[in-house]
């Protein structure tokens, strides 16, 4: 301790080099304890290999904008045993089929919310309503396929049911209810 005292200096240096050897062997062991085993060279599994090719057809070329895919078999030919079918227009509506998605709940009671997501509306795709009305609804044009819209909704204590519903140009695709205080409903269609 005495000898610390003295040479304060060097026993400064000397534990710094300590600490740094310290702080290299504890990244060393944690950086190499993960990369060893999956490395082919370090005796390691080799990498897995596709055991197939792909036997779709080449793609044609893109359609003019004159000319739809589907008609004349180009880009999408490739995808229609996929069951892609005919997406002719990247980042748009253009060529889907629209559909006219309505999304009801209600509740013999206040509702405390309701709270909405519909990815592919024309308007807006997300939203919710606060508690205190009864009934809630909303319309929509989307596209594409189903899987349209979700709603989750749930009641309070003065309430014994509550239900959504989600219906798809005129068909009911889902409707659920919850029986006495404190339902929760989800409805997806």
């Amino acid at each position: 301790m005495e000898w610390i005292r003295r040479n304060s200096g060097t026993a400064t240096v000397g534990l710094a080099a300590l600490a740094v050897l310290c702080a290299v062997l504890l990244v060393w062991s944690i950086a190499g304890s993960g990369g060893h085993g999956a490395d082919p060279a370090a005796g390691g599994p080799p990498l897995a290999l596709p055991t197939t090719s792909p036997h779709r057809p080449p793609l044609g070329a893109f359609p003019s904008s004159a000319r739809s895919a589907s008609s004349d078999g180009g880009a999408t030919s490739a995808f229609s045993s996929s069951g892609m079918g005919g997406v002719t227009a990247a980042g748009t509506h253009r060529g889907l089929p629209s559909h006219h998605v309505v999304i009801t709940a209600g509740s013999d009671g206040p509702l405390l919310g309701v709270g909405w997501w519909i990815p592919t509306a024309d308007g807006a795709r997300v939203g919710q309503q606060g508690k205190g009305s009864a009934t809630f609804r909303h319309e929509a044009t989307v596209y594409g396929a189903p899987d349209y819209a979700q709603l989750y909704t749930a009641d309070g204590p003065e309430s014994s049911s509550v239900w959504c519903t989600v219906t798809v140009d005129g068909k009911v695709t889902d409707h659920q209810v919850a029986k006495g205080p404190w339902g929760q409903v989800f409805c997806r269609g």
